[in-house]
């Protein structure tokens, strides 16, 4: 059987090419690793910042003390300079600076509100949402303490002290992420954003070493579909293996929670595959140039991590945005990753999802009459 028989010759292609092995297995393996490992701790700890205290009271220190004790934060200098203070932050040795000002304890005990600065880095928009949590969590328990000792001297119970700080109390409890921990967050993204990278890529060498060398006229005049099926299998087989893996890594072996349904998840995890491999195709067919083929998968993968709607919200995407995040096969896996492993959603609602993976499969159309034109030429 033709089909068969291409499966075969690149299975040995494969055993006898350094390159497109490491394509399916090191370079792939070595990519997760380094994102696995910037990522591994989960929880950004013990972040350096600078406190400019302008009193040196026992209340600053004492708001230092409650600055430093937070698992966040760590008081790495204590400057009296301002523009010294200014200097570590734009060096990058500093993520944030706090300055606590003159007469703070005389405002506080007046209840003057006095205000203490905190200048933070939002370059690092992630890192500076965190940081700013955090000072607000260590100020308002450093101000409620102190307001307990007032309530304390008027009630004189412990109880009712309390009760006066805040008569109604608000519990925040995170749905799907209990203990905001940015590896589960982060890395079930990024880990397919490079997936679907050399998905495309090892395609458009498997199939572009044939166009380079003008062998692909002859190659493919015969039994053009089931040789371009037959072609694409071993590596259709070898990426759906590594996204199965990486998804049990995720949901598995670390413990994190898996909602919904793993079939579905493997499902999607084949439609996924097959339709960047068509999407590959398609580039090196629009013109059968090798290299050109190549920078347009590189420019149409590369990018695919900021479409998803997990750091950036999709609501908030212009036109272009989310016309191109629609152009994505990945962003529909990752809609159906995030449904199945969080909400634990019916796999009946998952079915248009699905549908819309398959549509990208529609491209095999082209990639096959274009294949038919160039072998007739």
């Amino acid at each position: 059987m033709i089909l068969i028989d291409t499966f075969i010759d690149e299975m040995r292609s494969i055993k006898n090419s350094y390159y497109k092995l490491l394509l399916i297995s090191l370079f792939p393996l070595l990519s997760y690793f380094l994102i696995i490992s910037i990522f591994y701790d989960g929880v950004l700890e013990n972040m350096p910042i600078v406190v400019v205290d302008k009193e040196k009271s026992q209340l600053s220190r004492g708001l230092i003390r409650k600055i430093d004790a937070t698992k966040t934060l760590s008081v790495a200098y204590k400057l009296d300079s301002l523009k010294d203070a200014s200097a570590l932050v734009q060096d990058a040795k500093a993520y944030a600076l706090v300055i606590i000002p003159k007469h703070f304890t005389k405002d506080t005990l007046t209840h003057k509100q006095p205000k203490v600065t905190a200048m933070v880095n939002t370059q690092y928009i992630l890192v500076g949402k965190i940081i700013t949590s955090a000072l607000n969590s260590a100020i308002a328990s450093s101000a409620g303490e102190l307001e307990f000792m007032n309530n304390l001297v008027q009630y004189k119970e412990t109880h009712l002290s309390k009760e006066a700080l805040s008569p109604i109390k608000l519990q925040i409890t995170p749905f799907f992420n209990m203990y905001q921990n940015y590896f589960l967050f982060l890395v079930s993204a990024l880990l397919p954003s490079i997936w679907q990278i050399f998905i495309v890529i090892v395609t458009i060498v498997s199939f572009g070493e044939l166009v380079k060398s003008q062998k692909d006229k002859e190659y493919f005049r015969k039994n053009t579909f089931a040789k371009i099926v037959g072609k694409m299998l071993p590596y259709t087989l070898f990426y759906m293996l590594l996204g199965v893996l990486s998804l049990f890594y995720i949901y598995g072996t670390l413990g994190w929670v898996f909602e919904g349904s793993f079939a579905v998840m493997i499902v999607a995890i084949f439609l996924t595959v097959v339709a960047y491999q068509g999407i590959a195709l398609l580039f090196l067919v629009s013109g059968f140039d090798y290299a050109r083929s190549l920078s347009l998968g590189a420019v149409y993968t590369a990018p695919a991590f900021a479409f998803l709607g997990v750091t950036f919200p999709v609501y908030n995407m212009n036109d272009f945005a989310l016309f191109w995040r629609d152009m994505l096969p990945i962003s529909y896996y990752m809609q159906l990753q995030i449904s199945q492993a969080n909400y634990g959603a019916n796999p009946s609602y998952e079915v248009n999802t699905l549908f819309s993976l398959l549509l990208f499969w529609l491209v095999f159309i082209p990639v096959y009459l274009r294949f038919k034109q160039r072998v007739s030429s």
